[in-house]
């Protein structure tokens, strides 16, 4: 139940958003303490933000989304705090939109798949200009090339490319095959994240409808 009183309101909502922010930039910092675990940040760390923008509005969503990124940058420093941090924040607040306008799972899992692509695209960016992290497009064709090693050498071959995917990926048509399954990746995250986001909200919603 929802307390009438605004200033008892507004400390529960304060509270239950620096519990998500909390536990958003706990999910994040996994990447950080076991690698092995980032498919758990990507798929559940914007999870918490979303939940609070579908429960409170998008402010309380956006307040929720800076708490993380500002906890992100003070445990695991800048070159994690204003990249993958910011993964979560956009993913949350688009996810988090889509529960505030009621929009069905397809077009919820269209609107988180755009913002991964845009803030992959700003992660991306950021490292190399900003951080000066010169190798940071390689980590990613490194990462993407080790999930789809199994499919990329058979095509290779067939396509008489050179089957190493980190160097087949400056070949134009590397390029356009690499961009193809980053897509694809935006897509199986997003509908994960949409998937977890949903059925977290819908029962914490009974939970209040019962108390």
């Amino acid at each position: 139940m929802t307390p009438t009183n605004p200033s008892v309101r507004k400390t529960k909502y304060m509270t239950e958003a620096a519990a998500a922010a909390a536990i958003a930039a706990i999910l994040v910092l996994l990447k950080l303490v076991m690698p092995f675990l980032v498919a758990v940040t990507m798929m559940a760390s914007a999870v918490p933000i979303a939940v609070i923008a579908g429960l409170h509005g998008m402010r309380w969503g956006i307040g929720t989304a800076v708490a993380e990124i500002l906890l992100v940058n003070m445990i695991g420093g800048p070159e994690i705090g204003l990249t993958t941090a910011f993964y979560a924040a956009a993913l949350g607040l688009a996810l988090g939109y889509s529960f505030i306008h009621g929009l069905s799972f397809v077009k919820s899992v269209h609107v988180v798949a755009l913002a991964f692509l845009v803030e992959m695209t700003y992660k991306v960016t950021f490292s190399i200009y900003i951080l000066g992290i010169a190798d940071a497009l390689a980590a990613s064709i490194e990462r993407l090339a080790s999930v789809i090693r199994w499919i990329w050498q058979p095509l290779a071959r067939l396509f008489s490319m050179d089957p190493s995917p980190e160097k087949a990926a400056y070949t134009t048509g590397g390029m356009v095959f690499f961009a193809i399954l980053f897509i694809i990746e935006a897509y199986i995250y997003a509908y994960w994240n949409v998937e977890i986001g949903r059925n977290i909200l819908k029962r914490l919603k009974a939970g209040m409808r019962e108390n």
